[in-house]
């Protein structure tokens, strides 16, 4: 047995010794030697007997020199892609060695690469495509200095292997009635000129959010609750609620002792209650309805974005001794019930005695200039101007002519006429918002650009 595999070992050593790859004969062209005049030899050898200009096997011709690779690189890229895998010549004709491939097409290789790199193409995109939700959201954030969450205003985008900025080339007359109303909102949201009546919004927290950790945002020495970020529409007084996550049986879970619960505006502190649990004489639990009912505070705050902030002081005492790490459930209510209590939502109601609104980031980015309060028509014309190009142009992302300003400037007349400056500029930037030059991305070619020109 030894004896044998000797034997076979020597024989193998001998044919890689004499012939390279078991037997092949090496190759005369090696790629440090090889020219374009090789390299053009080898083709006409191999290849144009089939691909000449004559026969034309496969649309394909090659019986002419390497100088056409700048200009015809998608050939000579199919060329390549043939040979790296040996599948040409066919099967039954005369084929080069392994090295003389190898050789061939790294020669071509790098004539293409740098064809390539001496002019590059970098291809195209869609010409006409419709912004989708993340992207409008962002284009206002840029645009307006408006960090507001789109969502609820826009349908969700179709998505395709990952990506929800594909088809949306489409308008529909819905969508269309969606942007509307996304721009109304935006608009007065951004310009200041919300209702002086006062609402109510609530943000709840999810049902299964484990809320015994740090929540990223709020101070350090806390456990659980949430980070609300809210634009407030006008100066004024809001009211801050908290509500605590209940069982079914309307009872808070985990509040099997006194905890704080610690309210902030912008990371300063507003407020600390403490949260005492409801047990009658016997040491049972009545509902705890009342419980969570003056977790609340009124105070004034500015027009704008502000974040607000509801937590717990971390207890060390609440947390479990044992010898397993604890586990952190993620699927609370009745399942694995709580062992602290958690914030359910936050409301904010208001604005309660607006006084109009201050310059928040948004006010600041739009109102470039200011007219004074009793100036002549042209004045507050040659503002608006003004305003409305510096926003169209980021709008439009391109320059602007006095053609895209017409519309905005006609709307920015007719709501002057019926209210005051502000109002006319909110009416001006929601003509802005809907116009396809906003909503859709045109990538244009160049003034100079050919026909033929990628």
């Amino acid at each position: 047995m030894v004896r044998c595999l000797r034997v076979c070992l020597a024989g193998i050593l001998l044919l890689a010794f004499v012939g390279g790859s078991f037997g092949t004969v090496r190759s005369q062209l090696p790629p440090s030697t090889l020219t374009a005049d090789s390299v053009s030899a080898t083709i006409a050898q191999y290849c144009v007997e089939c691909h000449n200009d004559r026969l034309k096997t496969a649309g394909l011709a090659l019986d002419t020199n390497l100088s056409g690779i700048a200009e015809h690189p998608e050939v000579w890229e199919k060329v390549v892609k043939k040979l790296r895998g040996r599948m040409m010549p066919p099967l039954g004709r005369p084929r080069p060695d392994d090295n003389t491939y190898t050789s061939v097409v790294t020669f071509l290789e790098n004539r293409l690469d740098t064809a390539a790199a001496s002019n590059p193409n970098a291809g195209r995109t869609a010409t006409f495509r419709r912004l989708n939700r993340a992207e409008y959201q962002n284009a206002i954030r840029d645009l307006l200095a408006l960090d507001m969450d789109v969502t609820p205003l826009l349908p969700k985008d179709d998505a395709s292997y990952g990506f929800d900025n594909v088809g949306v080339n489409n308008l529909s007359p819905t969508l269309l009635e969606r942007y509307l109303a996304a721009a109304q909102k935006v608009s007065r949201l951004a310009v200041g000129l919300q209702s002086q009546a006062a609402g109510v919004s609530v943000v709840t927290v999810p049902v299964d959010f484990t809320q015994e950790g740090h929540v990223d945002g709020l101070p350090f020495g806390t456990r659980g609750g949430t980070l609300v970020r809210y634009n407030f529409p006008l100066d004024g007084k809001y009211e801050i609620r908290v509500r605590l996550m209940r069982n079914r049986n309307e009872n808070v879970e985990g509040l099997n002792e006194p905890h704080d619960m610690e309210l902030t505006l912008d990371g300063a502190r507003l407020s600390v209650f403490t949260i005492v649990p409801n047990r009658n004489a016997s040491g049972g639990y009545y509902a705890d309805e009342a419980v969570d009912r003056d977790l609340r505070i009124t105070i004034p705050v500015k027009a704008g974005l502000h974040a607000i902030g509801a937590t717990f002081l971390l207890k060390t005492s609440a947390l479990q001794e044992t010898e397993r790490q604890p586990y952190d459930a993620h699927f609370n209510m009745d399942r694995h019930p709580r062992i602290q209590p958690a914030v359910y939502s936050v409301s904010i109601g208001g604005p309660f005695d607006a006084s109009g609104v201050s310059d928040t980031p948004s006010r600041k980015r739009i109102f470039t200039c200011r007219p004074a309060s009793k100036a002549a028509p042209a004045v507050e014309e040659r503002c608006a101007t003004t305003i409305l190009s510096t926003l169209a142009r980021r709008a439009y992302r391109r320059q602007v002519i006095a053609e895209d300003l017409q519309v905005p400037l006609q709307f920015f007349r007719d709501a002057r006429a019926e209210a005051d400056f502000d109002a006319g500029i909110e009416m001006a930037l929601r003509a802005i918002l809907t116009s396809p030059e906003f909503l859709f991305r045109v990538e244009r070619d160049p003034a100079n650009a050919r026909s033929n020109q990628n």
